[in-house]
């Protein structure tokens, strides 16, 4: 029976999904032939340029799906503790609970780093000034704000590594619950609308009864 047509979001999921289960090295074309139910030469034809190509294209669809649920967000008129919460909650969303790992964090350790180094400073350049905008916007001065976005997306990137070392979600979930009160200590403006003009005004999302937990 032939594979089932995939859309080009379904096929660069599953190519996400390989690579960050079994890192760039690992994820050899027979196990991205499986993962997608496309053949050697189907993968081929939709990525000339091979495994290189392949992990291009999801790095490029993942900043997109960061920029829309992340990013954007961050940079709302909603107040900014309610852009933190909502942050909180895609990154447990997108991390299942600290069980899956961050692709661009992954590809930063190892020697693929060289090969994808413009994409994943990016990444991190785009969250850590979101992050320091967001403080400032709560009343911190920039100093302080700069600072406080670094320690948050290292503690985040280390609360997941230690939930997969551990094969638990506690070290994920205690961080998550934790930084709102840490990352907003001090602030004078967190839970009041914000005056400056976004880039684009995003709704409160809907939060999942796990990532309640989060406003206690």
């Amino acid at each position: 029976m032939p594979a089932p047509l995939l859309t080009r979001d379904e096929l660069l999921d599953r190519l996400h999904d390989t690579f960050r289960r079994y890192g760039y090295e690992g994820a050899s074309m027979s196990r991205i032939a499986a993962a997608t139910g496309l053949g050697k030469a189907s993968l081929y034809h939709h990525f000339p340029g091979g495994k290189e190509q392949m992990a291009e294209a999801v790095l490029a669809s993942r900043r997109r799906w960061y920029e829309d649920k992340l990013f954007r967000p961050l940079e709302s008129v909603h107040p900014p503790r309610q852009r933190l919460l909502n942050m909180l909650t895609s990154l447990d969303e997108v991390y299942a609970q600290g069980d899956k790992a961050s692709l661009p964090a992954l590809l930063s350790l190892t020697v693929e780093r060289d090969m994808f180094a413009e994409a994943i400073a990016d990444f991190f350049q785009r969250w850590l000034d979101c992050m320091t905008q967001l403080m400032i916007d709560a009343g911190l001065a920039r100093d302080i704000a700069t600072r406080r976005a670094h320690d948050a997306v290292q503690r985040i990137q280390g609360a997941l590594l230690m939930s997969r070392a551990f094969g638990e979600s506690k070290p994920f979930a205690g961080l998550l619950s934790e930084l709102p009160d840490q990352l907003l200590a001090g602030a004078d403006r967190g839970n009041i609308w914000s005056s400056r003009s976004p880039r684009l005004p995003s709704a409160p999302s809907g939060f999942s009864p796990h990532a309640q937990s989060l406003r206690q």
